[in-house]
């Protein structure tokens, strides 16, 4: 098991290796198979400790691939292995990452739409923009829209769309 282990935490360093879908769970047997030996020989305790080591070793490099990938699947980037490559154990927590992370965008950019100065405005020529809160604006001539303030300003300084003041 340390042989297969050694192989595996010295493969690829950006890759997720496909790994036995109970690795984590033979390593955490075989150690407490160890402990409940209670043998107090030298061989037994070096075998802990190194299981226990390359375990850690294993979790920490894992999970940092782990969270890099979950960070590209938010931004819309390649993440670089196949799900297929990860315990049913770090699939749920990918997915989990990947839903807080969503969760967290969310929060920060539905705040930022929340202070968006709005002006009042009619449409003169067909236009489509994307607005600066993130929406698309599929607008055509004698529309009256509320659109953001800084997007509005744009079309009426080109002539596209006039304010409508309100009183």
């Amino acid at each position: 098991m340390i042989e297969e282990l050694l192989t595996l935490i010295e493969k690829n360093r950006t890759q997720l290796t496909k790994l036995d879908e109970s690795i984590y769970e033979k390593i955490r047997k075989r150690i407490e198979e160890l402990e409940e030996k209670k043998e107090d020989d030298e061989r037994t305790e070096d075998e802990i400790k190194t299981l226990k080591r390359l375990q850690r070793k294993l979790f920490e490099l894992r999970t940092g691939k782990i969270i890099n990938a979950a960070w590209a699947e938010v931004c819309g980037q390649e993440v670089g292995f196949s799900e297929e490559n990860m315990s049913p154990l770090e699939r749920e927590f990918f997915k989990t990452l990947v839903d807080k992370i969503r969760e967290f965008q969310m929060k920060v950019f539905e705040a930022k739409k929340e202070r968006v100065e709005r002006m009042l405005v009619r449409i003169k020529k067909d236009v489509e923009i994307l607005g600066v809160d993130g929406k698309r604006y599929k607008l055509r001539k004698e529309d009256v829209a509320t659109l953001p303030a800084e997007n509005a300003e744009v079309l009426v300084k080109s002539g596209i769309a006039e304010r409508i003041e309100v009183k």
